[in-house]
This record gives structure tokens, sequence and C-alpha cells, in this order.
């Protein structure tokens, strides 16, 4: 793996399953911090694959503040998974680009 492995301690399982390879064609689901009731959410509103929410996060010029109000106002996420899924792709986007 390309991340710090002394960092696995405070990773959740879904949060090292989503940095421990590319991004892919995952479904949006697979974001850490994003469950079954917001995924339904970002799909309809056409984020349905994970690079698509990494699109709009490198859109928003990785402003993690920024795009966790974008994901609260525009999505309807709570500020923990806000916060957990700007998390999750900031630190893929650290491993990966």
């Amino acid at each position: 793996m390309l991340f710090d492995c002394r960092m696995t301690d405070y990773l959740s399982v879904k949060l090292r399953t989503f940095l421990g390879e590319p991004i892919g064609e995952k479904c949006v689901s697979f974001v850490d911090g994003v469950d079954k009731d917001l995924a339904v959410k970002l799909i309809e509103s056409g984020f349905d694959k994970a690079y698509v929410l990494l699109g709009q996060y490198l859109l928003m010029h990785k402003k993690e503040d920024d795009f966790q109000m974008w994901l609260m106002l525009a999505c309807g996420a709570t500020q923990r998974e806000a916060q957990k899924i700007s998390r999750c792709l900031r630190e893929w986007s650290i491993t990966f680009l």
C-alpha cells in the first residue's frame, strides 16, 4: 500500500479498503462516510461513481470546508458524513495523485 501503514490504526475498515487501490469504477457507496441513504441521494444527483464525487472535490480545489458544506446543502449529508467523505477523498488524493 502507498499510504503510511502507521495511519491504519486510525482508519476505518471502509476507508482502508478505499485507500488500498485505485478508484476505478467504484460506486459512490464505497466512499467512507457514504451510507445507503446518502448513496441514493448522491446517485439521484448524478454522483453515481466515486470518481465523479472525487471530481467535485477537485473542482472545489480540495477546500474541505467548502466541499463539506456542499455535501450538506446539496446532498443532505450530515456534518459527520461530510467530514468522513472529505477525509476519505483527501487521503485518496494524497495517496494516488
